[in-house]
């Protein structure tokens, strides 16, 4: 069957996390966590809507909530992706250790993924009695946990890549040329695993490798003005062809795509430093686990409760699904092996804020807060 990535009512991608893969060294910028914190409530914001008629709000595509999730979807996948890389790329895998390498991810990805996907069939096949196979949702992209299984996919790539060759910049983006293109060209693709979610994402999470290695990009102004005119030239396009004035925009296409990286690079440029948008960011991974169970528990007793308006829905519900997730992973650390299935780490925070550095993130204190998210 053609490409297909989990999409919304007019297709568009539904939203994800990203992954931060091994943390990076001290040279991060310093509002990297803010951009994932913002990244993380646009994805939020998608899932608590809906990303179609059938979930979240069950409002009509034709809505104005629709809209306006919509004409932000070449930005908000990217900049999970991309710092997904970009984080990678401060360490690239070596053959030495690409063993340990696996055994973190595995626990980091692997565990919470069996999970919450466990946990959403049950709920979707008990309490809406949708007739799922448990195999089929652990092996095919389930819900929102597309984007997981495809992260998944793409660190098995570019660590064996990088184990054995470990491609540079131009290899890079002839990958990521290729992935586009593959994208768009409805070539038929297995959905086994996300892995057309994965080639989807490719081009991103090669970006923020090719981004770390070219630091001077995110230094000159001029690289970043130019940016913001791509994605201004971009998204201007995307809302003629939304309103029927040209032929439409799609996630898929390579216009899209480089709107995305560029926006990757405005954001990490300019965007100003936020505290609360911070400390959101480095939650990213299991707000996103966990975020459509608590909003989709909110929105229930909210609507029983006889709350039916949606502009006081939406805030109510958008805040639980933020906030409940915060709570549970303090609540799961303090247990051990419940804390490694619903946040995928191991240790306990100590202070109940930053997180305690393992072995892996050894400069995570000296530089900005960059959590392992995912």
């Amino acid at each position: 069957m053609p490409l297909k990535v989990p999409m919304n009512g007019k297709n568009g991608p539904s939203g994800g996390p990203d992954d931060a893969a091994i943390p990076p060294k001290s040279d991060v910028p310093a509002n990297l966590n803010t951009v994932r914190g913002l990244a993380c409530l646009l994805v939020v914001a998608l899932h608590v809507i809906g990303d179609e008629e059938s979930n979240g709000l069950h409002l009509p595509m034709t809505s104005g909530w629709h809209y306006a999730m919509i004409s932000i979807e070449f930005i908000r996948i990217p900049l999970f992706t991309a710092m997904s890389g970009y984080l990678y790329a401060g360490r690239r895998v070596t053959r030495p250790a690409f063993g340990r390498f696996w055994a973190k991810k595995l626990r980091r990805l692997g565990l919470p993924l069996i999970c919450v996907t466990t946990i959403l069939w049950l709920l979707r096949t008990r309490v809406y009695g949708e007739p799922i196979p448990l195999t089929r949702a652990l092996l095919f992209g389930f819900g929102h946990l597309w984007y997981i299984q495809a992260l998944i996919l793409l660190f098995a790539a570019i660590s064996v890549c990088d184990g054995f060759c470990r491609p540079g910049s131009a290899a890079l983006t002839l990958a990521g040329l290729a992935c586009v293109m593959v994208g768009q060209s409805g070539l038929s693709v297995t959905t086994c695993f996300s892995l057309g979610g994965a080639i989807y994402l490719a081009p991103y999470f090669l970006f923020g490798i090719i981004l770390r290695e070219h630091p001077e990009w995110l230094r000159h102004g001029s690289v970043g003005m130019m940016a913001l005119g791509i994605v201004v030239i971009v998204l201007t396009s995307q809302q003629l062809g939304l309103h029927h004035v040209t032929d439409p925009v799609t996630a898929l296409q390579l216009p899209a795509a480089l709107a995305g990286m560029a926006g990757v690079v405005f954001l990490l440029q300019r965007f100003p430093r936020s505290t609360l948008l911070a400390a959101v960011g480095g939650y990213s991974y299991t707000i996103y686990l966990w975020h459509v169970v608590a909003g989709a528990a909110v929105r229930a007793i909210l609507i029983k409760a006889g709350i039916v308006s949606i502009p006081a829905l939406f805030p109510l519900i958008f805040v639980a699904a933020v906030t409940l997730p915060i709570m549970l992973y303090h609540v799961a650390r303090r247990v051990p092996f419940l804390s490694m299935a619903v946040t995928g780490e191991s240790r306990l925070r100590p202070d109940g804020g930053i997180p305690e550095p393992s072995s892996e993130e050894p400069a995570a204190r000296r530089g900005p807060t960059v959590m392992a998210t995912l």
